[in-house]
């Protein structure tokens, strides 16, 4: 995995902006590209917690995973071509589609800690 720099890749700027975002206050996590899409890599864990795509991210919410989903959050994504994504069946049973929620951060700290 790469460093990040601006503008590479097919994830959408504000999507782009997005994980920066949610990357910027979090202790031991980087920023990173891999292939066409943008990581949020937790060095501790050293696991992947976010990934964005084109005009989607997804987190991995871990132990929050319960709550994320009482508060709203889903788990698989429709693009206006037709074509989904069910992230439990790609991702794994701990992934949400991210919706700039404000909680998302702290979702992600708190449930891969």
């Amino acid at each position: 995995m790469e460093k990040l720099s601006q503008g590479q890749g097919v994830v959408h700027p504000d999507v782009e902006e997005r994980m920066k975002e949610l990357s910027k206050n979090l202790e031991g996590i980087s920023l990173r590209r891999y292939k066409n899409s943008i990581v949020i890599k937790s060095d501790n864990l050293s696991a992947i917690v976010a990934v964005a795509f084109g005009t989607a991210y997804s987190i991995k919410v871990g132990l929050m995973f319960k709550h994320a989903i009482h508060s709203g959050a889903t788990t698989s994504h429709h693009w206006s071509d037709g074509t989904s994504l069910d992230l439990s069946e790609s991702f794994g049973q701990d992934w949400i589609v991210g919706a700039w929620e404000n909680n998302e951060a702290n979702w992600i700290h708190s449930g891969n800690a």
